[in-house]
């Protein structure tokens, strides 16, 4: 028969035992809950129906016009300042392209959707076009009609081009919090505000009116017409 003390050193180790294992478990959950906690504060690749994967889609697309109808004018112009303005389009939205178009690459996503331009951002275009881009025969006019008249649609196609990149950009912060897409966002959002100014000022050099109001709704350049 075990004596008295046997009893308690046995009741000891047992007691002693138990408080290994929940400290072993309590250590484990401590140690589950630190990975989760870190696994979640690792930025993830965005996915195919990501929001950003909508506006870097969408936005090479946009891009891909300015840059058409900035080196028209730019082969067309003789003003040294509209020159300057046209090669800075061409060569930062071509660059950003390049980047989108990258970061889709490495993302393993695929460079056009299956969705219909703007769904990411609930508003998906079957028929029309994506904000502020202009019209095929509109963007024709800029290799055809006369070169002074030609300036001054350019500068009215990319103010509306340029508010339809501002608006894209805009939306897109407001629902990613993923940091390389955010802050190209940003520097489009800091850098086509300042152009439209710039536009601006060149109309009304030209005898032309600003164009302050916000984008139409429907994206009808009706202000080029004739």
């Amino acid at each position: 028969m075990a004596t008295a003390s046997e009893a308690r050193g046995s009741s000891r180790s047992w007691v002693d035992r138990r408080v290994g294992l929940f400290g072993l478990v309590a250590l484990v959950a401590l140690a589950i809950g630190v990975a989760v906690f870190v696994f979640q504060l690792i930025p993830r690749d965005p996915g195919e129906d990501s929001a950003e994967a909508g506006f870097l889609r969408d936005m090479s697309e946009h891009h891909l016009q300015a840059v058409e109808m900035a080196l028209i004018i730019h082969d067309r112009t003789g003003d040294e300042e509209l020159g300057y303005l046209t090669t800075d389009i061409a060569l930062t939205q071509n660059s950003q392209v390049g980047t989108m178009q990258g970061w889709l690459d490495v993302w393993d996503l695929s460079p056009n959707g299956e969705d219909p331009p703007m769904t990411w951002m609930d508003h998906p275009i079957t028929e029309g076009r994506m904000p502020g881009m202009a019209a095929p025969d509109e963007v024709e006019r800029l290799r055809t009609i006369p070169v002074d008249q030609a300036e001054v649609l350019f500068l009215q196609l990319m103010i509306r081009h340029h508010q339809g990149g501002v608006a894209m950009a805009e939306a897109l912060l407001e629902r990613s919090d993923q940091p390389q897409v955010t802050r190209l966002a940003r520097s489009i959002v800091a850098a086509q505000r300042s152009e439209i100014e710039a536009m601006n000022q060149m109309l009304q050099q030209r005898g032309q009116p600003p164009i302050t109001d916000p984008l139409p709704a429907d994206n009808d350049h009706t202000e080029h017409d004739g």
